[in-house]
Order: structure tokens, then C-alpha cells, then sequence
């Protein structure tokens, strides 16, 4: 499975709310939140709100995520960890590294991470820099979206974030252990169900669809892991 760009996650309302929070709460050095060797590339500010706050955010992050049908159908998420807000100021970036193999969840259990999401707040005019650089098939994919939208990616490829040369960077991070931890399974089982969803707006109730979709559902079993 290569990165995915997951549109329109947060609308206007959502974003208003979580700029919110965001004002009435403060930014420490990130570097806390990092383990090994990505300490000695990491320089940016994560924020550090109080609990009722820090609670509000991720209801409101889980419960976007929980209507929007793409995201479900490209992660297939079983678990996902506590959503986390950084800020990348003039001159702080990330320089290349790999994520953690297990994160803490929002149960407060560890959880695996097989896939990465960055949610962007800023709107791309804030800042300037700032991409975030995925290492796909020998390339470096350069990803800046709309405030609302998501990438989503498998947490064990390369990535980086540029360093921001005007104005601040600001997004949500969070990780998704998914059902199907192989993501080539998992790409296939996403890209099957999408043409699934478009048959049955063009043939309802087929028998085609109907087949078509026990196949999605067999894949699912045969290779879902709930634990």
C-alpha cells in the first residue's frame, strides 16, 4: 500500500473548534515524544492542553474519523492512538526517520502502528515549507494538503518533514493499528470495496454486488487479525 490523500475529514465547524482548543492551550518542545534515533532529528512543539481539552480533541477527531467512509474503507482501523497536535515554527523540521512499531492507544494499551496519519490544520498559505516527504518506489513523495484533509501511510516507510520558513505548520497525528496488518492485503481488500461501492450505485441490488461484496468480506476474515 503506498500513502493515501483522504479528503474533507474536518470541516469548517470542526477546524474552528480545534483552533480553539489550540489558542487556550500552549506548545512545549516535541522532543519528548520521540524515541531513539528520532530524538536527534526531531525539532518541533507539541501541544500540552489540559485534560478536559486534551479529551475534547480526541472526540472530536474519533468521531470524524468514525463517519467518513474512506478512511474506514483505506485503514480498516481496529484501534487508533491518542490524536496529538505539533507545530512546526521558522526552522524547526524532521529530519528522515521511521515510527515506533507499537504506540499508545486511546484504551491506554499499546497498539501497533501499522499506519501513520498527519491531519492538517494550517491551510498550505500559512507556511511556507513544511512538506512532509514520504520515501515511496525510490522517490520522495512531497505531501502539503488543505486544512481538513489526511495522508495516510504505512508507518514503517521513511519520512520527513521540511523545515517551515514562514509562518507555523500545524496538524494532527495519530496512528492506526488496522485489521489487516499486511499492507498489500489490506490495499487489495480497500481497492476491491471501492469497486464494490461504485458497482452498487450503478447496478443496486445485483447479484454481482452481492458476490462481489462476500469476497471483500471473506478476504476481511481470512485475514483480519481483532487482537
Amino acid at each position: 500500500m503506498n500513502s493515501q490523500v483522504i479528503r474533507n475529514v474536518l470541516d469548517a465547524a470542526e477546524l474552528a473548534r480545534i483552533r480553539g482548543l489550540i489558542q487556550r492551550s500552549r506548545f512545549v518542545h516535541g522532543s519528548e515524544s520521540a524515541r531513539g534515533a528520532a530524538e536527534q532529528v526531531k525539532s518541533n512543539e507539541q501541544l500540552h492542553s489540559t485534560p478536559e481539552d486534551a479529551q475534547k480533541l480526541a472526540q472530536l477527531v474519533f468521531e470524524a474519523l468514525g463517519r467518513h467512509r474512506e478512511f474506514h474503507r483505506r485503514a480498516l482501523p481496529l484501534e487508533i492512538s491518542v490524536p496529538m497536535i505539533n507545530r512546526y515554527g521558522v526552522g524547526m523540521s524532521y529530519g528522515p526517520h521511521f515510527d515506533r512499531a507499537f504506540i499508545i492507544g486511546a484504551n491506554g494499551r499499546q497498539i501497533r502502528a501499522d499506519l501513520s496519519a498527519t491531519l492538517f490544520v494550517s491551510p498550505p498559505e500559512d507556511y511556507d515549507g513544511g512538506e512532509l516527504s514520504i520515501l515511496e518506489d525510490g522517490d520522495h513523495g512531497r505531501v502539503k494538503l488543505d486544512a481538513g484533509n489526511l495522508i495516510l501511510y504505512p508507518s514503517c516507510m521513511l519520512h520527513s518533514v521540511s523545515a517551515v520558513t514562514r509562518g507555523a505548520r500545524v496538524a494532527i497525528i495519530f496512528w492506526v493499528q488496522s485489521m489487516i496488518r499486511d499492507h498489500e492485503r489490506r490495499s487489495l481488500v480497500s481497492n476491491l470495496d471501492q469497486v464494490v461501492g461504485s458497482l452498487a450505485e450503478r447496478m443496486p441490488g445485483s447479484t454481482e454486488v452481492r458476490d462481489l461484496s462476500g469476497t471483500v468480506n471473506s478476504l476481511t476474515r481470512m485475514w483480519g487479525e481483532l487482537g
